[in-house]
């Protein structure tokens, strides 16, 4: 199997599973989640960058442009948000919603593809998007109303992946930048958090402290499996193989945690999947 397809494929497969993770602190704020999720990301990602000498070596290179670290404080703006917003929608039981949003990503990573890097896709993909267009569009707006939050994740997402794929960054080093980034602005709001509000952290049980423990780890590693899959793959093929994770996340909101669905969006669920089985094919096809 192809290496990117490879790579992007285990950060979609995990990120489809993350309701799951998320579900288990659904007792804790929102907020105090998304302080570990960002927090304990920073030694994960400074034990992988050290341990790697290309990875040191682009580190100290992106480090030192300043064109490219205003880039990477606007990626690290975008990620923030996408981590918060799912964080927050997981919280509030709207897993579906959620997944709405990203079915809307591979639009928006098509588009870019077209306008910022030139792509363009033989007829067959051309259909198959067709499908996945109609179908994400028709499941995203056919419900009573708009899903805000859902389209907030998916944008965030989407934006992100289409900023880093044209920068110099690789994907673990730039995402201990913007990690860096925000961290003094992250240790601010988490003194104000902890002064105005009750802290579950070292509060409820032994547990919960491994779940936020781990929440950085559990963010690093689909999230750098996606931006390395990303710099060897078209937009295209990123876009559409990413409906594997809402598709996962849609059946864990719809069967594990009884989320109502209609039957409206059920019809635009099919038509994403016919995209993508027919981009599978040419994908295939081509080899």
């Amino acid at each position: 199997m192809n290496k990117g397809i490879l790579l992007v494929l285990s950060g979609y497969l995990m990120w489809g599973c993350f309701p799951l993770y998320w579900a288990l602190l659904n007792h804790v704020n929102p907020s105090e989640v998304l302080i570990h999720r960002m927090l304990w990301a920073v030694p994960v990602l400074f034990f992988l960058v050290h341990f790697k000498s290309s990875w040191k070596n682009n580190f100290k290179d992106s480090i030192s442009s300043k064109k490219e670290l205003v880039f990477l404080f606007i990626t690290a703006i975008l990620i923030t948000i996408n981590w918060g917003g799912y964080i927050y929608a997981v919280n509030l039981g709207r897993v579906v919603e959620a997944s709405m949003g990203y079915f809307l990503s591979p639009v928006i990573n098509m588009i870019g593809g077209y306008i910022f890097f030139q792509e363009r896709i033989s007829k067959l993909k051309q259909l198959a998007v067709f499908f996945a267009t109609v179908g994400a569009l028709y499941y995203v707006f056919s419900g009573d109303s708009f899903p805000w939050l859902g389209f907030l994740v998916g944008f965030t997402f989407s934006a992100y992946g289409i900023a880093r794929k044209a920068m110099a960054s690789s994907a673990v080093p730039g995402l201990y930048i913007e990690t860096l980034i925000l961290l003094p602005f992250l240790l601010i709001f988490s003194l104000w958090f902890y002064i105005n509000y009750d802290v579950a952290f070292f509060n409820i049980d032994i547990s919960t402290d491994i779940l936020l423990f781990l929440a950085g780890a559990v963010t690093v590693v689909p999230l750098a499996l996606f931006t390395a899959g990303t710099k060897l793959l078209p937009l295209t093929t990123v876009g559409i193989l990413f409906l594997i994770t809402p598709t996962i996340q849609f059946l864990i909101g719809y069967y594990l945690q009884n989320e109502p669905v209609n039957s409206n969006q059920l019809i635009g669920f099919v038509g994403v999947w016919a995209g993508l089985i027919i981009y599978s094919y040419a994908l295939v096809k081509n080899k």
